[in-house]
């Protein structure tokens, strides 16, 4: 993203550019928008963006979470576990980078179907071709190339869609629309792990079935939105070096965003230790077989899904009632911290699934409403909303990424194995999660 500008230069907008007289102003935050595209945010709208949401979370995540380890097994069956490391691990790194390159340029285009538009729906159209590609992949550096694409082009499309929620939605109504994105990723994973169950998994359809599905959800939103083109005058001049700087909010000029992101990236590294090491918690603390702990990680993810839903929505629409944001974000890092003390403590299946269940009710608090928070101290929300949503998607994409090489620290301490340091050492990420939202001075 672009650095902060030097003292004394102008910044591109539409007041100051150097359109010719009588040109319209460039539109401008929400209200302006709705009005110079005559499309209120209303209840359609927001069902329609809210299922192409879970459209893309069905093309993105049902791959990640089933098919790409079933079609790693197929390639490789006796080195399965380090090719999907080395695979998925080579995916993350490109959803790392793509999420805020691609909003940024977003942010940039002067397409006359509009800036978000076109990231929207040639991300999802080119991700389904890579899908295909993974369907039909004859080796493994062909898969994890397909892969590798999918994770960029699904991100593109992810960051042009984010955009929309400080652009589009008023402040009255954007916890209720965060808390409805809250859910989206829960309800992708679910629905795509279910329609796998019809298509087969040794077959292509298994790729086709969900990119097919989620584009078909994604192009009636985008055939519903309507935008206003944005000339070149009014955009400031893309330069190659803007491409690395598209990762970077200065968080000295905008300490609040920073700390927003701070308090999503400790606590998200907390449940990531969660997330990553159940299945080995199970089998290491609790005696399963890989075999046996199958179903109860089936149940896991659906208590999981259950209690994210129902906590996102509510806490989303509470914090639109009482005008606050920070208490419920803080509060649910502290729901998280007690979900990872009943697992640490746990001895039982009981025990383990009651502390996933208070975990999805955090993670469903937290994401229904942070989003509506960060978008209220996001910087240059009028002309980088993409770039800004992009950076703060990172402080969930860094914690998967580094928790596989935490973890192992914490498990060693003591004794090979302890799942109690693990997970106490999540609860304190999940405490100074909370902390760094309380630092936030520019939003309630």
């Amino acid at each position: 993203m672009l650095s902060a500008r030097k003292p004394g230069a102008a910044t591109p907008h539409a007041s100051e550019s150097p359109a010719s007289p009588g040109t319209p102003v460039p539109p401008h935050g929400p209200e302006r928008i709705a009005k110079a595209t005559g499309q209120e945010v209303n209840g359609v709208f927001i069902t329609l963006f809210i299922l192409a949401y879970i459209g893309l979370w069905i093309a993105l995540c049902t791959p990640a979470s089933v098919t790409l380890s079933l079609r790693v097994a197929d390639l490789d069956p006796e080195g399965k576990a380090g090719s999907l490391s080395t695979i998925a691990g080579a995916g993350a790194f490109c959803a790392l980078v793509a999420n805020p390159v691609f909003g940024r340029l977003s942010d940039l285009s002067t397409s006359r179907w509009g800036q978000r538009r076109p990231y929207i729906l040639g991300g999802m159209v080119l991700g389904f071709g890579a899908l295909l590609v993974m369907g039909t992949a004859p080796n493994l550096f062909v898969l994890g190339l397909g892969w590798c694409l999918a994770q960029m082009l699904f991100n593109a499309a992810l960051a042009a869609s984010t955009a929309l929620l400080p652009e589009r939605v008023t402040d009255r109504y954007r916890g209720r629309v965060s808390g409805l994105m809250g859910m989206t990723t829960q309800i992708g994973i679910v629905s795509g792990t279910f329609l796998v169950q019809f298509t087969g998994t040794g077959n292509l359809w298994m790729f086709v079935a969900p990119g097919l599905l989620g584009l078909v959800m994604v192009g009636i939103f985008v055939r519903y939105l309507k935008e206003v083109p944005r000339s070149r005058a009014e955009l400031p001049r893309l330069r190659w070096a803007d491409i690395p700087r598209s990762m970077w909010i200065n968080p000295v000029r905008h300490p609040d965003f920073a700390w927003a992101w701070c308090g999503r990236f400790l606590t998200w590294t907390g449940l990531s230790f969660l997330t990553t090491y159940k299945a080995y918690f199970l089998m290491d603390r609790l005696g399963y077989t890989a075999e046996d702990a199958s179903p109860v990680l089936f149940w896991s993810m659906l208590i999981l899904a259950a209690t994210t839903t129902l906590s996102s929505f509510t806490a989303g629409w509470l914090s639109d009632r009482i005008r606050r944001r920070k208490v419920f974000v803080a509060a649910a890092s502290v729901v998280f911290a007690c979900a990872m003390v009943v697992v640490a403590t746990a001895q039982s299946t009981e025990m383990f699934l009651v502390g996933v269940g208070i975990s999805g009710l955090g993670q469903g608090m937290y994401m229904g409403v942070d989003y509506a928070l960060v978008a209220s101290v996001l910087p240059n929300k009028d002309t980088e909303a993409a770039k800004g949503m992009g950076v703060f998607n990172l402080s969930t994409t860094i914690p998967q990424t580094i928790s596989p090489v935490l973890a192992p620290l914490f498990l060693a301490i003591g004794s090979d194995g302890n799942y109690s340091a693990l997970y106490v050492a999540a609860a304190v990420f999940c405490v100074a999660g909370a902390f760094a939202i309380r630092l936030i001075r520019g939003a309630r």
